[in-house]
């Protein structure tokens, strides 16, 4: 199978990678595992020989048919053709993992981040630079939108780096390996307001957090909340963003 350029798909063939990317994935501990774009099957091998409940989410149609044969004697394995972005977690649990397309990555993190109750834990392969963006924290350039909604909901780990020779065709950029576990118990916040706020709040990074909420925030709240009004974005906690969406929906 050749991969598409236009679907963002890079298929991976090195063994000795695939063997790390599954000790970290840990197939036979989970309840149920959902894989995110299987491509040819790299992956799935190793976690269809967990006999753990597998469901394969595969959007490119060419692709349904060699998959059907590949598992066609494995029953626990399922597979769905379909965009991952509409995919509605019911019956958790789920372990998912998934060499995600890069064009999908961000908002198809955000969409399984509303749904982090039916998630156990998630293991993706992404470009490295995202994988930074997530996992850093605030003072760092790096840290913006996704790092903040992601860390609301996961506690999210760096793991393996996965370089562009493991992939056919071969990527111009690195790979890593980030886990994501939901949080037991994270902060009470409308999703949907807190996604407002952080968005406006990173609209235009240069300028300072007043000048981004000033629509929305007195400088008094900003205070109230420890933040200084003349801060930029990037340094301010994912606790205080959760603060202000709190007090957002208090508000409104």
């Amino acid at each position: 199978m050749r991969a598409k350029k236009r679907l963002g798909q890079n298929f991976l063939h090195d063994e000795g990678i695939i063997a790390q990317i599954i000790q970290v994935i840990r197939p036979q501990q989970a309840r149920q595992i959902i894989e995110i774009g299987p491509g040819t099957g790299a992956l799935t091998d190793h976690l269809a020989a967990a006999d753990v409940p597998l469901t394969l989410i595969e959007f490119d149609s060419d692709l349904i048919g060699p998959l059907k044969n590949r598992y066609a004697k494995k029953t626990h394995v399922s597979i769905l053709h379909q965009d991952a972005l509409q995919l509605q977690l019911t019956q958790g649990p789920y372990l998912i993992v998934g060499n995600l397309p890069y064009n999908i990555s961000s908002p198809l993190l955000i969409h399984l981040m509303k749904q982090s109750s039916h998630i156990e834990r998630a293991v993706f392969m992404l470009q490295k630079e995202l994988v930074q963006r997530i996992c850093s924290g605030p003072g760092v350039k790096a840290y913006g939108r996704l790092s903040v909604m992601l860390q609301h909901r996961f506690d999210c780990y760096e793991s393996l780096t996965v370089p562009p020779a493991a992939f056919k065709p071969i990527p111009k950029v690195d790979s890593q390996i980030i886990e994501l576990i939901p949080k037991q118990n994270p902060s009470d916040v409308d999703l949907n307001r807190l996604e407002f706020i952080v968005k406006q709040a990173f609209a235009q990074r240069r300028k300072t957090i007043r000048n981004n909420l000033k629509k929305w925030f007195t400088d008094d709240v900003l205070i109230g909340f420890d933040i200084d009004p003349q801060q930029r974005p990037e340094t301010v906690t994912v606790t205080q963003y959760e603060q202000l969406a709190q007090h957002h929906h208090a508000n409104h």
